[in-house]
């Protein structure tokens, strides 16, 4: 019960540091030995940490406001690897513009020294 517990402490910092635009925390949250990969919703593969950081970069200083809820989630862990598949509630003001919807999201984590990184994000955008 630990072990979820730390991964879902985890997953939950990895959403305030989207909410709050911290690009620090977000670079500390992600794995520095393995290769990375994200997705956000609407984009095309990126790869690398570097890559991955400047997306987030962007997406920070082109939003005003990103709010989340996670609705569901499904939590499993296989020895040294946890993932959770959730489904984000979220509204944001992008260019002036307020957004809600909802995206189903993967975050899969590798644990290391009781402590578990990032090594990739999914979002796809539910289609109404």
């Amino acid at each position: 019960m630990e072990t979820t517990d730390s991964l879902i402490k985890a997953n939950t910092r990895f959403y305030r540091a989207f909410e709050l635009f911290d690009i620090e925390e977000m670079n500390e949250l992600w794995d520095k030995e393995l290769a990375v990969t994200c997705i956000h919703p609407g984009w095309p593969l990126i790869q690398g940490r570097k890559e991955i950081l400047q997306s987030w970069i962007n997406i920070f200083n082109n939003t005003m406001v990103m709010q989340f809820t996670i609705i569901e989630s499904s939590i499993t862990i296989e020895g040294e690897w946890g993932w959770i598949v959730c489904t984000e509630s979220l509204r944001s003001v992008v260019n002036g513009k307020v957004n809600e919807g909802r995206v189903e999201a993967t975050n899969i984590f590798r644990r290391v020294e009781n402590q578990w990184y990032l090594v990739h994000h999914h979002g796809s955008p539910i289609i109404n």
